[in-house]
Formats: C-alpha cells, structure tokens, sequence
C-alpha cells in the first residue's frame, strides 16, 4: 500500500506532528514526529501492516453481530493461545443455560496487544452488563465467533461484586461443549487444582 505525500497529506502530518510533540515543543521536536508519522505511512510499516490485517480479516468474516449479556468469567485456551470470555445471556436452543462463550484472536498473533487489551478489558468487565460485537470468520471450513469489541453497560445488579472466581463458580463446566475446553484453560485450573 503505497501512500502519496500530496501537499493536503503533508499538511496534516505537520498538524499531526504539532499535536503529538505537545504544547511548546521545539521545530526539532515537531520534526521528530514528522520523521515519525512520515516513517509509519512506508509499506511494510507496523502502523500499515493494521490496514492489512483488518482487510484480511474482513474478508474472512461472514457475519457480524452484537448482543447483550453479562461477564461471568475470562481464561486463557493454552492450547490455542486465545483468550476466552464467558457471558451469561438469554436461554436459546444452543445455550439452555444461557451462556455462551467466544474466543478472541491469538495472544502470539500480529495482533497481540489488541487482544491482550481487549481480554483486560472484558475481564475489568466481570460482573457487568456489556453489549459484545461477534465477527462469524471462515476458519477450516467452518465458521467461528471471535469477539471483536465489548461495551460496558454497567453493573448487573445480580452480579454485583462478582469476582472471576465466583463467575467460575456459575459456570456448568460438565456442559459437552466446555467440558472439552476446561482442561484447558489456564486461570480455572490454578483455581481447581487442590493446594
């Protein structure tokens, strides 16, 4: 992706450059961040490498939803490095119990601070209201839910002071389909094991 530096772009990245420097910077400080902003806009850069990424995944995606519910609890799948929230939302015919879970991407991807910042976040979460945005990607030949985005809706009143332990604890583990995952995951573990 190669990126003209037409006049109208050099201007911005000059207010750019201003603003990232701060108040009363120094012309060599604003020209740092010039050198900067102007070195992120290269191909192969790690700010254009997002660009890439996001196209992929746009085209892998089939589908995507957003839903309410609330944080019950947030663990790392060892096995495939993505970590794993547990929300409490309505009864339906794949979910009688009403929870559901979705993986984010890898932890050791391109996109790993994302992940680690979004799996922070929804574990900050445990115990609220949120409304969750599902990506449904091709993978394998089958489809699969990432969780993409989680907003904050506040406190569930039925679960306030919740801890990721006590989610744990709400949680039917013997369930087929996580039954299958629960050996795998890293903080039900530590907290299962016997001392």
């Amino acid at each position: 992706m190669a990126i003209e530096l037409t006049d109208n772009l050099k201007a911005h990245i000059v207010l750019s450059a201003f603003g990232a420097a701060g108040p009363g910077a120094t012309d060599g400080e604003v020209i740092a961040q010039v050198s900067r902003i102007t070195a992120m806009l290269q191909d192969g850069s790690p700010a254009l490498a997002v660009f890439d990424r996001a196209a992929q995944r746009s085209e892998l995606t089939v589908d995507t939803k957003a839903f309410p519910g609330t944080v019950l609890f947030v663990d790392l799948e060892e096995s495939s490095q993505r970590p794993i929230v547990f929300l409490k939302t309505e009864p339906s015919d794949y979910h009688p119990d009403a929870i559901e879970h979705f993986r984010l991407d890898r932890v050791d991807s391109n996109d790993a601070t994302r992940v680690k910042a979004l799996a922070k976040e929804a574990t900050g979460l445990v115990g609220h209201k949120v409304l969750v945005t599902i990506a449904v990607e091709k993978a394998g030949g089958k489809n699969v839910r990432i969780l993409r985005a989680i907003e904050d809706r506040g406190i569930d009143s039925e679960h306030d002071g919740l801890t990721l332990a006590d989610g744990a604890a709400l949680i039917d583990w013997t369930e087929k389909e996580r039954a299958k995952i629960a050996p795998k995951l890293v903080r039900l573990n530590k907290v299962t094991q016997p001392a």
